[in-house]
């Protein structure tokens, strides 16, 4: 049997098993990313060794190889190497010579064959149902004269979604919509799986985007059915810690919140290295808030008197940290989430840190669909058995109650004004099924000297 791939990830998962004779529709809008699909099908699967055949009817040549090595899809490259070839046809008002053309070329050995698009074909045949049932029939029969995956290209006019090519949408293994939208000013790409035999389909939309390099990314949502079980146990990096909440697990979420006005985070990624030195773990670092240099330059600041040297804790910070940052308003909410995942699963760290998780929570009005989006993340996090950090601003009680109700284990820290006008604080722990506790900041200052004294201990031997 052949077997072909998609050769993008998150469709991949969605579609399963691709065995010949194999049927896929790819219908959109126009410029929603179809030719790019269709592209990347072919090329994925010419590098597996299958010959690809790109039949066009109004796409240039040159244009198309222009702008698909722009993505990433090297078509001249395998092209010299005799795994594709692109043919375009002209578009006449004789079908029976196009369909001739396209018999003679399938008799060449291909296994993948595109054809884009077939609604420039059925546009002719408009007014003769038989003819264009006939076309219809011959390109359900089409696949299993190669033996092979055929893909078929349609237009859908803006604003519809219903393909109306007739019973051959019964008769495909798979359809694939795409579609585009403007959200909050950013135009959002969505892919709708609409069928594919065989497969279950538990995810029926989702967003993905075109980018360069890489070609068509489409963000999955990490949908589990279950609550998943905790990792290993680690022990708190300090005895307040271990007073408090006594353990923690791998895959642990744990939330740190701030005032608006405070500091924020530099003791809780100082507490992270440490846990990361001890249990030599890697950490991935997304900010929303700052970028790497300042998050560097903030923790090189909190071991100044200390006994180690800038070159020593770049070190550290280089070994254990992965430090990146993110616009969160550059994305919608579900490509936010899926650009995480992407990073995640291509670095593969121990501990997720997210910092300035206040404005992430800020992108959508909708605070039902953020929490819908952030569960499913952190919940798939937690089955990877990544310990997830996440830290921001205290913004308000109803979002604090919300946040706290989905983490493992919650740290506040609140400001407390003096009459002298000196300021003081302490920090609420909230841990799942345990009543709160408090910390104070005597108590906090000697967890950090702890911290800083576990770090040097670690350097020096």
């Amino acid at each position: 049997m052949k077997r072909f791939v998609i050769g993008v990830p998150g469709l991949d998962r969605l579609v399963g098993e691709v065995v010949a004779p194999y049927t896929i529709l790819i219908a959109g809008h126009p410029g929603a990313g179809k030719t790019t699909l269709a592209s990347t099908i072919c090329y994925r699967n010419a590098l597996k060794g299958e010959k690809c055949l790109y039949i066009s009817l109004y796409e240039d040549k040159e244009k198309l190889f222009r702008y698909m090595e722009r993505l990433g899809l090297k078509l001249r490259e395998i092209e010299s190497n005799g795994l594709f070839r692109f043919v375009k046809l002209p578009l006449t008002f004789d079908i029976n010579m196009i369909i001739d053309e396209i018999g003679k070329l399938v008799g060449e050995g291909y296994s993948v064959i595109v054809i884009d698009s077939i609604t420039a074909l059925l546009d002719v045949v408009r007014e003769n149902v038989e003819k264009r049932a006939w076309l219809l029939n011959y390109f359900y029969q089409l696949p299993v004269l190669f033996n092979g995956l055929l893909i078929l290209v349609s237009e859908l006019p803006f604003g519809e979604e219903r393909i109306g090519l007739g019973s051959i949408e019964f008769v495909v293994d798979s359809i694939f919509i795409l579609k585009h939208r403007i959200e909050d000013h950013l135009l959002t790409r969505l892919i709708e799986v609409r069928k594919t035999r065989g497969s279950p389909i538990n995810i029926a939309e989702a967003y993905f985007t075109i980018a360069e390099n890489i070609g068509i990314v489409v963000f999955t949502p990490p949908i589990l059915q279950e609550i998943p079980h905790e990792g290993e146990e680690l022990v708190p990096i300090c005895n307040a810690l271990k007073n408090v909440i006594e353990h923690i697990h791998k895959g642990f979420i744990i939330n740190v919140f701030f005032p608006p006005e405070a500091p924020m985070g530099r003791e809780t990624m100082l507490a992270v290295l440490s846990t990361a030195l001890k249990y030599n773990l890697r950490v991935l670092i997304l900010s929303y808030t700052s970028s790497p240099g300042v998050l560097i330059e903030i923790l090189r600041s909190v071991f100044m008197g200390s006994g180690l040297s800038a070159e020593e804790i770049d070190k550290l910070i280089e070994k254990h940290f992965i430090i990146t940052a993110l616009n969160p308003f550059g994305y919608s909410l579900a490509e936010l989430v899926g650009y995480e995942q992407i990073l995640i699963e291509r670095l593969k760290p121990d501990v997720v840190v997210f910092h300035g998780v206040h404005l992430a929570s800020a992108i959508h009005s909708e605070y039902k669909k953020y929490l819908r989006e952030l569960f499913n993340e952190v919940m798939y996090l937690k089955s990877r058995g990544l310990t997830v950090v996440r830290i921001g601003n205290y913004i308000d009680d109803y979002i604090y109650r919300i946040e706290t109700s989905i983490a493992d284990v919650t740290f506040r820290t609140e400001r407390i004004y003096k009459e002298d006008g000196t300021i003081d604080f302490k920090v609420y722990v909230s841990r799942r099924y345990r009543e709160p506790k408090i910390l104070s900041s005597t108590e906090m200052k000697e967890c950090i000297n702890e911290v800083i004294d576990l770090i040097e201990s670690y350097v020096k031997t």
